[in-house]
């Protein structure tokens, strides 16, 4: 009974000794995929390191480097860390898929001849990804961008992109609609493109749903169009991304400006949550204003654009542009 109590005792003095390093992994970890989500990768990059010094079989640590790895575009460095990891886990789906896709975007990024060396792992991998995980979608948008891109006489196939379109749809009805519209388009068929982004948009409705079928109308010369999918992603999303959109839209079309200015008021007045910069929605504005000839409004824009962001070239560049005027 006296050797059970201390048996229990010792097991309590263990979790008690335990329990405060593993919070401060977790708190760790947490920091640093904040830092990984906020962008500050060099900071992340840091955190990720030191957390696998600590504890070297933290597999979700080095995944995180390696996704920071491919974020900075260093290729290298991400297919050694991927690398590792399928060496331990060889059967993991996500492992394969991001191991054969950083060897892609590596060969994206060299001359030909390496590009055609390293081409048959990146199918290899990115196959055996699909084949591991039959509802993975991200290894099967790789494989249909890699089939679309290719030329034939390496290996590129229309046919192969809509069987991995097929694939996608049978797991994701919007994911099929933008995997379908994704090859109309890169087959310059507008009218088909139009009909599967446009079917997206009613199944899905995302942010993603709308960019497609708006930078279709752009490029294809379709400015209202673009501004009205535009307008109705404001409302129903309520994104600001979408102002941005609709402005750099109607500024390079040359229509709708008065509506544009509205659109990038409101953008400014809340744009934390946005991909664009808060000197980058006021050099947009100037352009409006010069548009409309308030040209006092333009600089005054430009002004504010360099108070908050004094090494903005394109803002020097528009205000050395309009005050020559």
């Amino acid at each position: 009974m006296v050797l059970n109590i201390f048996a229990f005792m010792r097991n309590i003095c263990f979790v008690i000794f335990c329990f405060p390093l593993i919070l401060s992994a977790q708190n760790q970890i947490e920091k640093a995929i904040a830092n990984f989500d906020s962008q500050n990768y060099s900071k992340a990059e840091v955190q990720f390191k030191a957390i696998i010094n600590q504890n070297p079989n933290n597999f979700k640590a080095y995944e995180y480097l390696g996704d920071t790895y491919a974020a900075k575009q260093e290729w290298d460095k991400a297919i050694k860390v991927f690398e590792y990891l399928l060496e331990k886990q060889p059967k993991n789906a996500d492992y394969n898929y991001k191991y054969g896709g950083s060897i892609g975007m590596k060969a994206k990024s060299s001359n030909k001849l390496t590009a055609l060396f390293l081409l048959d792992d990146v199918k290899k991998y990115l196959k055996q990804a699909a084949n591991l995980d039959v509802k993975h979608i991200d290894v099967r948008w790789a494989l249909l961008e890699l089939y679309l891109e290719l030329p034939g006489v390496i290996g590129g196939s229309i046919d192969t992109a809509k069987n991995y379109a097929e694939q996608l749809q049978n797991i994701s009805p919007v994911d099929g609609a933008l995997a379908y519209g994704r090859i109309a388009d890169y087959q310059d068929d507008f009218n088909s493109a139009e009909k599967h982004f446009k079917q997206a948009v009613e199944i899905g409705g995302s942010k993603t749903c709308y960019s497609k079928l708006i930078d279709l109308y752009v490029k294809y010369q379709k400015p209202d169009n673009a501004l009205h999918m535009a307008k109705e992603a404001i409302q129903k999303l309520n994104a600001k991304d979408f102002n941005f959109k609709y402005t750099e839209i109607a500024l390079n079309f040359n229509t709708k400006i008065d509506n544009a200015v509205k659109y990038i008021d409101a953008f400014i007045q809340n744009h934390n949550s946005s991909q664009h910069s808060l000197d980058e929605a006021l050099i947009l504005k100037a352009k409006l204003h010069h548009k409309l000839g308030q040209v006092d409004e333009a600089k005054f824009c430009l002004t504010q654009a360099l108070a908050h962001n004094p090494d903005s070239i394109q803002a020097k560049t528009e205000l050395k542009r309009i005050q020559q005027l």
